[in-house]
């Protein structure tokens, strides 16, 4: 299946949210924080949504599957993906890559709510902005980041759809940062399964999840003038796709034989 042929995804299933901050991105902006004193300014609450994470991991049986596709963020700076079917894939995402730090990537009218603008700071996530030079906007500051080995998430799809494991339609932003900064594509997928009860499914809310890690993918190298190799990005984007999509069907047929 290549790109064009995924779902967009229906707008009726885009979750709504109150963005009354707005952010004026003709002043200047700081997207990602690699400052020693950031660290030291968010550790505590970091440690606290770390015990957090902790107790849902335990509630949604939480487990990582191929943390030693995680080797190379030790030697260098990746920009890792996954699917967005769960308020805490992000987190998850954030808490196996420790003690490595992790940016997150969200769209501009999540960062413009107020007291979730805060915590996604504290978790070291950054707006896409929405006028039209997102992805130019910040391609500065992502490879400051990937040259100080931190690590920098993307989330292909743009929306949450909330337990959904249709792999939808993908942006091609971080498959032509990881080109322009010759970073390595880590791509991560969630598997959510329904938890039974004498064999029947119980509540969304009583869900379990796999996080599967796959082997990193390196981006093609950039044309002779300096371009960018188009299909390339898009083979690797469709690559990716196709691996998600491969791994839920295997994951879900696994647990239903």
């Amino acid at each position: 299946m290549n790109m064009k042929q995924r779902p967009e995804i229906p707008r009726d299933k885009i979750i709504q949210v109150n963005n009354i901050r707005k952010i004026d991105f003709d002043k200047p902006y700081k997207f990602i924080y690699t400052d020693w004193w950031y660290d030291l300014l968010v550790a505590v609450p970091f440690l606290i949504s770390y015990v957090i994470t902790i107790f849902y991991a335990l509630f949604y049986g939480f487990r990582c599957v191929g943390r030693k596709n995680l080797r190379i963020l030790r030697r260098r700076g990746c920009i890792t993906i996954s699917n967005h079917c769960h308020y805490f894939d992000t987190v998850f995402a954030n808490f196996v890559v420790l003690p490595k730090p992790l940016h997150t990537a969200v769209a501009q009218r999540n960062f413009e709510v107020p007291i979730a603008r805060q915590l996604l700071r504290i978790h070291r996530a950054f707006p896409i902005p929405a006028n039209g030079r997102g992805l130019e906007m910040i391609t500065g500051p992502v490879g400051e980041a990937l040259k100080k080995r931190h690590h920098v998430h993307f989330l292909p799809e743009g929306d949450l759809v909330m337990l959904s494991q249709t792999i939808h339609r993908f942006k091609p932003g971080a498959f032509v940062l990881s080109c322009t900064h010759q970073a390595p594509i880590v791509p991560m997928v969630y598997v959510i399964e329904r938890r039974k009860f004498r064999g029947r499914e119980m509540g969304p809310a009583w869900i379990k999840i796999t996080q599967v890690i796959g082997e990193p993918m390196f981006p093609p190298p950039l044309n002779g003038d300096g371009s960018l190799p188009r299909e390339g990005i898009e083979l690797m984007a469709d690559r990716a796709a196709s691996w998600m999509e491969d791994t839920i069907a295997r994951y879900h047929r696994e647990a239903g034989a």
